[in-house]
């Protein structure tokens, strides 16, 4: 807890000039966007920003939501855009209960251009979850930073952000095995008939 309040204390205060960056709107999103996975199987997801133009994300803070009926978020690694390990300031809180969890992370690194091109999309974290149920779970981004902001660039400036949506979708059998198993019914009906016919005719 107090971790999370150190860190969310350096994040503010590393975007405490709420200034806007004049480059294009960031993306941050789910990858893949849409998923179908097997009930009792695992789902994984990337949050990656995309659409940079010569920027550089110093820092993140948001929520991450799912439909807790259907899902169980049961690991999160961060990447290592913003430096890990004693080279950034990482916390998560998890709350499965809810269907949410706090992600933030603010890098300790003067500079970032030997870690992300600018351009180039980086994975902020990967998150895999354990399935629950049957059903569809939508996934939502919300930012912490003052504002509503998600993402922060390396001068401290806070990064204009577009989040979208994911899903992933459980199933109890996947739709390419659906169509295996009524294509081997049939068949297995069709000779069944085959069989019959024959035996009816030799008596």
């Amino acid at each position: 807890m107090l971790k999370k309040l150190i860190l969310r204390g350096i994040t503010l205060s590393f975007l405490l000039t709420v200034s806007q960056s004049a480059f294009a709107t960031v993306i941050l999103g789910f990858t893949p966007n849409t998923q179908t996975v097997l009930l009792s199987g695992q789902a994984s997801v990337n949050i990656v920003a995309t659409n940079l133009q010569n920027e550089y994300v110093g820092a993140f803070d948001f929520d991450v939501s799912w439909d807790n009926s259907i899902l169980s978020l049961a690991s999160v690694s961060f990447g290592n855009a913003l430096g890990g390990g004693s080279l950034s300031l990482q916390s998560e809180n998890t709350d499965n209960g809810l269907g949410t969890s706090n992600l933030a992370e603010s890098s300790l690194l003067s500079s970032l251009t030997s870690l992300q091109t600018g351009t180039t999309d980086i994975i902020l974290a990967t998150l895999i979850f354990d399935t629950l149920s049957v059903g569809q779970s939508i996934l939502n981004l919300t930012g912490n930073i003052p504002g509503g902001g998600f993402l922060g660039n390396e001068n401290g400036s806070l990064l204009t952000t577009s989040a979208n949506t994911g899903l992933i979708n459980v199933v109890t059998v996947s739709e390419p095995e659906s169509l295996f198993l009524v294509g081997a019914g049939l068949l297995a009906l069709f000779g069944m008939r085959r069989r019959n016919k024959t035996k009816v005719t030799l008596s």
